[in-house]
């Protein structure tokens, strides 16, 4: 290893810029000190390693980021492709940073909401995804944006999950369902972090016969829902995620009142207000 890639470790130094050339055995060094990032993205990494071994890799001034405890904050999908390639690549590399700007930085491939859960609280990937997307909907649910603009960003997402734990259950029971649904399975996870606070056996049949199509005979009103989301997709004209949505809360409410909607066009209704948990 170069001089330069040893010094890069010195403890109580300002931060630095240096100009490294980057081995392959430089790069696997530094991928050990990969503790507590995002998963990589492997498309990522392939699309760096092309773009080594063709010749068409350019030096930027964006750095590889070390902590001043030598934890690598950003640039592994660089560091592996160097790791794939064999090749020897120029990169500029930043070292003594404060461990604290781990999570606010961007560049590279963007974080995801995802990937800051996953950093935060280690849980399996697939999770972190459908976790973030399933608290999209709920923040955009309790700040009464019932246009669910999903533009919640992943620091709020963050949050949420922190000071609402009971989140991660919505998420983890929404993943276990199978994939062929007539809505995304995180529509199913915010409506079973809602349903599930008033009854949650009642949440998880609900959701059986909606989402997997257990009904309860042919005039179940979710079967009704069920095949008008399928036939929708079929012609090209799904229906708005968010009359489902309302849909799925108008049946729901009907049924704990003891009062199941009679027409089961009605729970589609889009005039009037929004439908809240009761």
């Amino acid at each position: 290893m170069s001089s330069i890639a040893i010094d890069l470790f010195k403890s109580n130094k300002a931060p630095s810029v240096s100009v490294v050339d980057i081995t392959p055995e430089i790069a696997r060094e530094w991928m050990a000190r990969n503790i507590g990032n995002r998963p990589a993205s492997q498309a990522h990494v392939a699309k760096l390693e092309k773009a080594i071994l063709e010749g068409h890799w350019k030096m930027t001034g964006d750095p590889i980021r070390f902590s001043k405890t030598g934890k690598l904050l950003d640039g592994q999908h660089r560091l592996q492709a160097i790791l794939n390639s064999g090749k020897t690549v120029t990169c500029v590399v930043m070292s003594d940073l404060d461990d604290e700007i781990f999570d606010v930085l961007d560049s590279g491939k963007g974080r995801q909401k995802s990937d800051v859960l996953f950093i935060e609280l280690g849980l399996p990937v697939e999770t972190c995804k459908m976790l973030a997307s399933s608290v999209t909907w709920i923040i955009d649910y309790e700040k009464e944006l019932f246009g669910f603009p999903g533009k919640s960003d992943k620091h709020d997402v963050m949050a949420f999950v922190q000071s609402h734990p009971q989140t991660i259950a919505a998420a983890e029971y929404a993943q276990a369902l199978p994939r062929n649904c007539p809505v995304p399975r995180s529509i199913a996870g915010a409506f079973y972090y809602y349903a599930s606070k008033t009854n949650q056996a009642k949440a998880e049949r609900f959701l059986e016969r909606f989402m997997v199509g257990a009904v309860d005979g042919l005039d179940d009103n979710l079967l009704a829902l069920r095949n008008r989301c399928f036939a929708y997709a079929v012609e090209r004209r799904p229906l708005h995620r968010s009359q489902v949505l309302g849909a799925m809360i108008r049946i729901w409410n009907a049924e704990l009142r003891g009062k199941p909607i009679k027409y089961a066009n009605n729970a589609l209704r889009t005039a009037g207000q929004f439908p809240t948990f009761i």
